[in-house]
């Protein structure tokens, strides 16, 4: 891959590790330069917590240190946090704002997202109104809001002139074309969900699932521990 600095988006901590987190620890081995953008710090995802006693505060403190410490794991370089409201995403100007402000900031040649083009709706939790919401956005910023200096022109007075990625990958289900062999790092993406302890009680128990998903992923590449994207030249 001839990408150098990697992007990757998604709504909430944890989400890029469950998807990603295999091929951002071989691109970090590569050298690669990977940062995360987590458009909000997922306050409401408290399944293990007495999180009606924990402050919005406290919320942010942990799910924001749970998703850097496994970032670390597998050598990303940077985590973003936005701080939009949690389950409240949507397609919205502010959004678009916020992520074309992070790719111009980032300069990215590759930037990574939820696939907008998914409509099977045969999980809810693949499809979270949030994710849906972060896939649009993304696809939006990029095209043509990202490049165009009549975008967002405030954005300019901060000094952020316009710019656009070279590439896109849009991961999930669906139409793949371009698969990562993870199984060198497998056990690295593992350890970095085993950091989200308010949302994963037992690594143990998610480890064959996991498995099954990087199987299903890649076998349209014929790989049998993969992570898979479809890919899209971003216009220039």
């Amino acid at each position: 891959m001839e990408h150098e600095k990697i992007l990757a988006i998604a709504a909430h901590p944890d989400d890029l590790d469950f998807r990603i987190a295999g091929s951002a620890a071989l691109w970090g081995r590569e050298g690669r330069h990977v940062e995360y953008v987590v458009c909000t710090s997922g306050e409401k995802g408290f399944s293990n917590f007495e999180g009606p006693h924990l402050s919005y505060e406290e919320r942010w403190d942990i799910r924001e240190s749970e998703q850097r410490a496994a970032a670390e794991v597998v050598g990303v370089r940077a985590v973003h946090f936005l701080r939009h409201p949690d389950g409240e995403l949507a397609n919205t100007l502010a959004l678009r704002r916020d992520l074309v402000r992070m790719m111009r900031q980032a300069k990215p040649d590759l930037v990574i997202s939820d696939d907008p083009a998914k409509d099977a709706y045969d999980s809810f939790y693949g499809y979270h109104s949030d994710h849906r919401a972060v896939a649009q956005a993304a696809f939006d910023a990029l095209y043509p809001a990202a490049g165009n200096e009549n975008f967002f022109p405030e954005l300019i007075e901060e000094g952020l002139e316009p710019f656009s990625p070279k590439e896109a990958f849009f991961g999930g289900r669906g139409t793949l074309d371009t698969w990562f062999d993870i199984a060198e790092t497998f056990d690295l993406k593992m350890k970095a969900l085993a950091c989200h302890k308010s949302q994963i009680d037992d690594i143990e128990k998610l480890i064959p699932q996991m498995r099954e998903w990087a199987r299903a992923n890649g076998e349209g590449g014929g790989i049998e521990c993969a992570e898979g994207f479809r890919s899209l030249e971003v216009p220039r």
